[in-house]
């Protein structure tokens, strides 16, 4: 059986349209809002949060795991209909992704994610290995993409609308041995990881290809999972404390004025001042205690809007700060 993977593919209807402003969700990351197209259809517009200090390029990576997912997905469907007794039951579409800019206001040319809006959104698993067990079709899917790349990727974090066995998938996540999908493809650990936590549905096969003896790596959560938690905040040697900023240092010598969503360092510390957002808006930071008991933030840009809220005693602690005993590899030593 050979169907073209554009079976399989739910594109943008057209190539323009209105920016979203009604906020409709968020994740780990980004904000998502419901825009529109020309014809008056319904978008989702996705934006990084403001204190995310990885590039707006990353929507890249997003792109590159939506192509990369959809032959599995063709691949799956030609499973379930020619090896199984569940034929034309399940029906799975995937929305590929486009990164768009904005053409006018005051943050022209951010960079923005769209794609089709899909209501009653929910998430089925995640990349850390939690899965909603309801959802048997997508858990499948997820270990088949395992078998079928035999064992060097992992198609998960699935997750958008579910009528019966249909499903609308969104967002998905690509883990690779090589990990070759950016931030959020957590390499070997990641995929073992899942395997670890699933439990094959009837729409498994027996005969499919697992990790025997796959061990749990990283804790699970629904929440998508990025390489930079798993290499900064393991779970051994953990805690959520609460400390003043003025008690932290930067590890480098120098940052940027701005985030990568375009709003500056100055102008976020106001709105925070001014309660138009909250302090837990702002991811809570990632501080690393070295041997000697000081304490360095991996997150310098939005240390700095804390250290100027505490100068202006408009924050006392930075509440549930986390931090580890694990010494960073390198810092400037000095506290400005």
């Amino acid at each position: 059986m050979s169907v073209s993977l554009e079976a399989y593919a739910n594109r943008d209807p057209e190539s323009l349209g209105y920016v979203g402003t009604t906020h409709i969700g968020q994740g780990t990351y980004k904000l998502v809002k419901r825009g529109t197209y020309t014809s008056g259809a319904l978008a989702a517009d996705k934006f990084l949060k403001t204190g995310v200090t990885f590039s707006s390029d990353c929507f890249l990576d997003d792109v590159r795991a939506a192509e990369a997912a959809l032959p599995y997905i063709a691949r799956f469907h030609q499973y379930i209909d020619t090896a199984t007794v569940f034929r034309g039951r399940v029906s799975i579409k995937l929305n590929m992704p486009h990164v768009w800019e904005q053409g006018s206001g005051t943050l022209r040319e951010q960079k923005i994610l769209r794609e089709p809006f899909i209501d009653h959104f929910r998430k089925f698993n995640s990349n850390s290995g939690a899965a909603d067990v309801t959802a048997t079709v997508a858990q499948a899917l997820s270990h088949y993409s395992y078998h079928a790349s035999d064992g060097t990727e992992l198609l998960c974090d699935l997750q958008g609308g579910k009528v019966g066995d249909s499903y609308v998938l969104s967002d998905v996540v690509m883990m690779s041995m090589s990990k070759k999908y950016g931030n959020t493809d957590l390499g070997a650990t990641g995929i073992e990881n899942w395997l670890h936590s699933h439990r094959c549905t009837q729409f498994c096969s027996s005969s499919w290809k697992n990790w025997s003896g796959a061990r749990r790596l990283i804790q699970p959560a629904f929440s998508t999972t990025m390489t930079l938690d798993v290499a900064t905040a393991p779970a051994v040697g953990q805690e959520c404390v609460r400390v003043r900023p003025t008690t932290i240092k930067f590890t480098h010598d120098s940052i940027k004025d701005r985030f990568q969503d375009g709003h500056t360092l100055l102008e976020t510390a106001l709105q925070i001042a001014r309660q138009d957002i909250g302090k837990r808006d702002l991811r809570m930071l990632t501080v690393v205690r070295v041997d000697d008991g000081r304490l360095f933030s991996l997150d310098n840009r939005r240390l700095a809007v804390f250290r100027l809220l505490e100068m202006c005693n408009k924050v006392g602690t930075i509440n549930r700060s986390r931090w580890c005993r694990t010494a960073p590899g390198q810092t400037n030593g000095s506290a400005r």
